[in-house]
């Protein structure tokens, strides 16, 4: 072989390689990428401290994203709709943001509550728990938060000796799934009752779901508890098991199992010998947080339970119904047969709600509002749940002796209405109508039954809603071509799971291949529009030009950054660059 033939075969051997060098995947945070903390100052320090809070080490995602404000998880979404007058309504919420984490608290009861009185001090759902240890007098219920102020001592004139006052005979407590404030000021004229009660009783305007991220089965949990994620161990609707398999917190069978604390309920139940009367209507296991472990704790027993169970495949041989997990919990006899033809006369009657007979609710079919996914976002499904809590307040004996009893409601409605449809349209103004139609049926029994002097009623939300995001400037992310550009840049298949929330990471991989889960953290960052769209993805040119750039995260942090975070390091945060971050509504821009 000649010298020139040896010379051009190097040649052609350098470029080869240096082709595939600078074809291959960039691995690593990008050049220039912020670090974790100038992610943290950025977002400031009342969102990190919830996002501290929220987070489970060992249970949550091993990444736990901050989409910036009006930014969330939406799945492989179409972009064509950009084009046209018919945007994609669906939308996630657990983003951090004062939006979704501003919701009322409300405390209603003549004999108990001071009529009249609204807070503005800043507080949170945890608080809810020890303000009922205080009102029922409980020693040595511990919690992370403090008992509400203004409640906590009943008694008149202020500072008097509360021993001789009666516990309240009830403490019924509902939460408005998705009624934040921001869902509550859309639909001003929709709630009545609600704003009844909020000039009548004690009515928090500064409060807040107290964590981050704003997901039901996290604060579900806080309230029942007074405990955040981080002490009762339920970061959200998912999490990771012991043995490193994620899995629904309440193992998609009504399962407590892997809550750590134990609720207000159960504690003043198990004192009492089991005696009061414990229980809760609510949809689905997420939100038995509320009232604790039933049977699954010792010492327990099997506290009344009423939940929702959905035929997921529609199949004519099963059917929607009431259920439970009766290993741990009493689900009542007169709700053993669920009357689904009650509630499919409901539907039928949804027509002329709208003011328009003309077969639909809001243009919706009763064939599309009947499928298992849509079906509680409905006004017909309001009602029928409210008959629910009706069937108990009448048949079980609440309210009948001296030990108070605890009844725990949770509306799921409004919230499935807002990820049907969006909270921004009438469909969720009609399905808050009726449930604020709903409280009132239970504010007229407690009234007639129990007697006005007699009872505390709680209200408030788990979190907000997010309202469409071309609004607001902001973008639905495709969490699947956010796995793909992960993956191609740090190794396939390291990524188990994307949630609405946190990246589960396959951890064996991550520690083959070497990977620093603070640089996936750091090129999320950086990780824009552009980035998100797929190749020749149908609507990519109808992305304006000038957005393409724009970044899609506010930050990104690793278990092991925020589970080793001070209290001193997320103070020094400070106020961070994002209004939205602003929990306290009394400070400038809040």
């Amino acid at each position: 072989m000649s010298r020139r033939v040896l010379i051009v075969a190097a040649v052609a051997i350098v470029v080869a390689g240096a082709a595939v060098y600078m074809l291959r995947p960039q691995r690593g945070a990008p050049s220039g990428a912020p670090t974790l903390d100038e992610m943290a100052r950025s977002i400031g320090t009342s969102i990190m401290r919830n996002l501290h809070r929220g987070h489970v080490p060992g249970r949550s995602g091993e990444i736990m994203t901050v989409p910036r404000p009006h930014r969330y998880f939406a799945g492989a979404w179409d972009l064509r709709t950009l084009a046209t007058d018919a945007p994609v309504t669906t939308s996630s919420h657990p983003n951090p943001w004062a939006y979704t984490a501003r919701v009322p608290i409300v405390l209603y009861g003549p004999g108990y509550v001071e009529r009249g009185r609204e807070v503005d001090e800043p507080v949170d759902v945890a608080g809810i728990a020890p303000t009922y240890a205080r009102l029922l007098k409980m020693r040595g219920f511990r919690s992370d938060a403090a008992a509400l102020p203004e409640v906590a001592e009943p008694c008149r004139p202020p500072g008097a000796a509360c021993a001789g006052r009666p516990r309240p005979k009830v403490i019924v407590t509902v939460v408005i799934d998705g009624g934040g404030w921001n869902v509550l000021q859309q639909h001003p004229g929709q709630w009545p009752t609600i704003a009844r009660l909020m000039r009548e009783g004690t009515l928090y305007t500064n409060a807040t779901i107290g964590s981050a991220p704003s997901i039901t089965g996290a604060i579900h949990a806080t309230i029942g508890t007074g405990d955040y994620p981080v002490t009762h161990g339920i970061p959200g609707n998912q999490l990771r098991d012991p043995e490193g398999n994620n899995e629904d917190a309440y193992r998609e069978n009504a399962d407590p199992s892997f809550l750590r604390s134990a609720t207000v309920s159960e504690l003043w139940d198990e004192a009492q010998g089991n005696r009061p009367w414990v229980g809760t209507v609510s949809y689905e296991g997420w939100h038995l947080g509320m009232i604790g472990h039933g049977a699954e704790r010792r010492g327990g027993d099997r506290d009344v339970a009423v939940l929702w169970e959905p035929d997921p495949d529609d199949d004519e041989e099963e059917e929607d119904e009431w259920w439970v997990n009766e290993d741990f919990y009493e689900l009542p006899t007169y709700l053993e047969t669920t009357d689904l033809q009650r509630l499919h006369a409901y539907e039928e009657a949804l027509d002329e709600r709208d003011g328009l007979a003309d077969g639909t609710w809001f243009g919706h079919t009763l064939d599309e509002l009947q499928v298992p996914t849509v079906r509680p976002g409905t006004p017909a499904f309001v009602r029928f749940t409210g008959d629910a809590i009706l069937d108990v307040l009448a048949n079980e004996p609440i309210g009948d002796d001296e030990l108070t009893d605890l009844f725990w409601i949770e509306m799921k409605m409004p919230d499935y209405a807002g990820h049907a449809w969006n909270m921004l349209r009438p469909e969720e103004g009609d399905v808050l109508l009726e449930t604020d139609r709903q409280i009132a049926r239970v504010v007229a029994w407690l009234d007639d039954n129990i007697g006005r002097n007699g009872y505390v009623l709680g209200i408030t939300a788990d979190h907000g809603q997010q309202p469409l995001p071309e609004l607001f400037g902001g973008w639905r992310i495709n969490g699947k071509e956010l796995e793909r550009d992960v993956e191609e840049r740090f190794g396939a298949a390291i990524i188990e799971k994307v949630t609405t929330v946190d990246l589960f990471m396959d951890n064996d991989l991550v520690e083959q291949e070497g990977v620093d889960l603070a640089n996936v953290a750091r090129f999320l960052a950086t990780y824009t529009i552009g980035d998100n769209i797929a190749d020749a993805q149908p609507g990519a040119g109808l992305v304006p030009e000038d957005r393409l750039d724009e970044r899609l995260f506010a930050g990104a942090f690793p278990t092991g950054y925020l589970r080793d975070l001070t209290e001193d390091e997320i103070a020094s945060f400070g106020d961070g660059d994002y209004p939205e971050g602003d929990l306290d509504v009394r400070s400038p821009g809040g």
